[in-house]
């Protein structure tokens, strides 16, 4: 009977069709209403995918009059305006003197903020009203022998354009374009709107509001301009209000909290792109820029970015202010802005030809490595392709594949899932091999030396807020967090950051602070003590679930021991111990059993925090940083597990992450006030963050002393049960490093 009901019967006859069931046109005015009403505001964002989805189905003539619609709709609905000349400035500059708060958004040329030709700013004030100043038809910003370098005056390109400024009719002096020869004369020609701007925009009264304002800092910083009183960016205080979703750009946060569709840098440029790329024989395809946009759609986009972040302000403060996230919020996150914009500009060091020779002998390693993939598989594959290594694994070979996971594609050839077939075939190890190299080499030896900035000589990467759940920050364009420390080339790797001369690199560490968190919220007594007496956790730890002396531990005890101590806190369970610490499972499981005897504090914490996020549906850090975790009251055991193994590492990773932010806030405002700065000859500068590390560039004879202070910011954040420790180390280059002795 049971095989009976179980069994899917496959010959009753429905009246059904497939083709019946496609997706069609939805009134979306009504589902955006729905949605909004019963707050499916994850669900907006995916309805606006859906759309854009819709439209490419469309013809080309559909979707013009899409766009066209945003553009016409905005202007009959919304009061934006185009300052192109003086008369309209000072009307408009009246009214921006008398306001005490305003959203401001930068239009540039290109994305690099370090080259990029400012285009025009857009105020907002008032929802449904904006001002964009077309501050490309005017004045080039600069001022000779301030400035850096590439702002001192606009290049050729951009003279003659502005040349034919005016052509809109706006009013344009004839002084305006004989900037290159005031430059050689040395006189200044900073920008006559940006000079009348830069005391509202310096004000720290004012306060400002901005999406992904770190952007715009840094423009206006290189037109001599040092943006102050940064009270809001929408960015951030959507990505505390849900951190689970990435869903924080400004199209979807304006669709998802008003219903509105915003013009998309898609329509913005898919027009123009189109008309410069005519399908023409032996026409080139050109690279659109914004400078290439008309600006009567330039100045519509730029208004309803400035329009919508503000409304967003006025909408997202509140709600944090009832989530108890306004402290985090102004106390953490937007002072640390300034302190990534100055850090990205100052940008770090690569050697390159350094670089150059690990990728020669790399490509020589990767090589010999093919040759014995092959010999071991018998014949030559692709390596990099899934569907080869799958079929030479499971079926030349016959690598058994009990414990192999399945993908939709078949047996899958993961990291994970080789590393438990890493004993069964000496194909599997050097596939790890192989894998491992052409990975840095792709990501770092090579793409590195690309990424440098030709300006500045130096490597800029951009550090996000917004990103991961926990509240640590990520750095993309590149990448510098994921370096490997642990393998030979990770640290030839990180050989090749280097200091400038006369300058050495300063990196501070904290050491263990996830454990010495643990301990503090635990209140584990074994723990405390084992940290009060400075003595090693993880000895302590193997001595006692070994039941020796510490004299007795050996070097594997110890590194099983440091495997369960961290393991735990990121909630594992004897299989993944197992894996981790390259033990069975049943020793896996006696050693967890064993470890909650010895900190019984631990246990009662670890099961504290999973039922305060089953009550809560969040887990939080000392500082109320929350990260929400629905799935933790989930009736699939898989994902609710997930949840839990979150629940626990939450408060620990996410209370080291705020810690270290807070630490950076106070070092930045130290070196601001007792070390020259905002130079290319700072004695002081903080460079880049790296998980529990902070690196810095400083003067060679100021190291001991710049050293001692920022370890001393750093081991007081907070005040914990146990002393917090920081390791100071300095060296010419990132991977020869010597202890400083404080």
């Amino acid at each position: 009977m049971s095989k009976k009901l179980v069994t899917i019967k496959c010959d009753v006859k429905i009246p059904f069709k497939l083709t019946d069931t496609r997706f069609v046109n939805f009134n979306q005015d009504d589902v955006v209403a729905l949605f909004s009403e019963l707050e499916f505001k994850s669900l907006l964002p995916r309805l606006q995918i859906l759309s854009s989805k819709q439209a490419k189905g469309k013809s080309k003539e559909e979707q013009r009059e899409i766009i066209i619609d945003k553009y016409e709709r905005n202007i009959k609905k919304f009061k934006y305006h185009l300052i192109q000349d003086d008369k309209e400035f000072k009307k408009f500059f009246t009214k921006l003197k008398q306001q005490k708060e305003f959203a401001f958004d930068t239009e540039t040329a290109s994305f690099d903020t370090l080259s990029a030709e400012l285009l025009g700013i857009s105020f907002s004030w008032k929802a449904g009203v904006a001002y964009y100043l077309e501050v490309r038809s005017n004045l080039p910003a600069g001022k000779a022998g301030k400035l850096p370098a590439h702002h001192a005056y606009l290049p050729d390109s951009l003279a003659s354009r502005q040349a034919g400024a005016g052509k809109a009719g706006g009013e344009v002096r004839s002084d305006l374009f004989n900037y290159k020869d005031r430059v050689k004369k040395g006189e200044n020609v900073l920008n006559p709107w940006l000079e009348k701007l830069k005391p509202i925009l310096e004000n720290k009264n004012i306060k400002k509001f901005g999406h992904n304002i770190k952007y715009d800092i840094k423009v206006m910083a290189c037109y001599e301009i040092k943006v102050q009183g940064i009270a809001v960016d929408t960015m951030i205080a959507s990505y505390l209000l849900n951190p689970g979703t990435r869903q924080h750009n400004l199209d979807a946060l304006t669709f998802s909290e008003f219903g509105h569709q915003k013009i998309t840098k898609t329509d913005l440029m898919g027009s123009t792109f189109a008309k410069a790329t005519a399908d023409k024989k032996g026409v080139k395809r050109k690279n659109i820029t914004f400078a290439d946009v008309p600006i009567e759609k330039l100045y519509n986009y730029s208004c309803e970015d400035a329009d919508f972040t503000y409304r967003l302000a006025k909408k997202l403060m509140p709600e944090l202010k009832k989530q108890k996230l306004d402290k985090l919020f102004n106390e953490i996150e937007m002072p640390l802005v300034i302190v990534l914009a100055q850090m990205e500009t100052s940008g770090i060091k690569i050697d390159s030809k350094f670089l150059a020779k690990i990728s020669q002998n790399t490509k020589k390693k990767i090589k010999q490595l093919e040759i014995k993939i092959y010999k071991q598989a018998g014949k030559k594959f692709n390596i990099n392709s899934t569907q080869q290594l799958r079929e030479v694994l499971y079926e030349k070979l016959n690598i058994p594949t009990e414990t192999v996971s399945k993908t939709k594609t078949g047996l899958s050839t993961a990291a994970d899932e080789l590393t438990k077939l890493k004993d069964l075939h000496p194909i599997i190890k050097l596939i790890q091999q192989y894998r491992e190299l052409v990975k840095l080499s792709t990501t770092y030896i090579d793409a590195l030396p690309k990424l440098v900035n030709k300006q500045t000589g130096r490597l800029h990467t951009s550090f996000n807020q917004s990103v991961t759940a926990t509240g640590r920050l990520s750095s993309t364009e590149p990448n510098l967090q994921n370096i490997p420390i642990r393998t030979a080339l990770g640290r030839e790797i990180r050989q090749a950051f280097i200091a400038e001369p006369g300058y050495k690199l300063l990196s501070l560490d904290y050491s263990q602070i996830e454990l010495r968190l643990a301990a503090h919220m635990s209140g584990d007594k074994k723990m405390i003590k084992a940290f009060l007496d400075n003595a090693d956790i993880h000895t302590m730890t193997a001595a006692e679930i070994n039941q020796v002396s510490p004299s007795q531990v050996d070097r594997e005890m110890r590194r099983q021991a440091k495997a369960i101590n961290f393991g735990i806190l990121y909630g594992q369970g004897p299989h993944g111990l197992s894996q981790t610490a390259d033990i069975p499972y049943w020793r896996a499981k006696e050693f967890i059993e064993e470890y909650f005897i010895v900190y019984k504090e631990v246990k009662k914490f670890i099961d504290k925090s999973i039922a305060s996020a089953r009550k809560k549906g969040y887990a939080e850090t000392l500082f109320n940083r929350r990260r929400y975790l629905p799935e933790i009251n989930s009736s699939v055991m898989q994902v609710r597990k997930a949840a839990e193994r979150m629940a626990i590492n939450m408060p620990l990773q996410g209370t080291a992450a705020d810690m270290i932010k807070i630490a950076m806030i106070e070092i930045y405002s130290r070196i601001n006030r007792e070390y020259k700065t905002n130079t290319r000859e700072s004695d002081v500068k903080m460079l880049l963050q790296v998980h529990d590390e902070l690196l810095f560039e400083v003067k060679s004879d100021k190291v001991d002393k710049v050293a001692g202070e920022i370890k001393k910011i750093m081991e007081n954040v907070i005040k914990l049960k146990v002393p917090v420790i920081v390791d100071a180390k300095v060296g010419s280059n990132w991977r020869e490093m010597k202890e400083v002795k404080s």
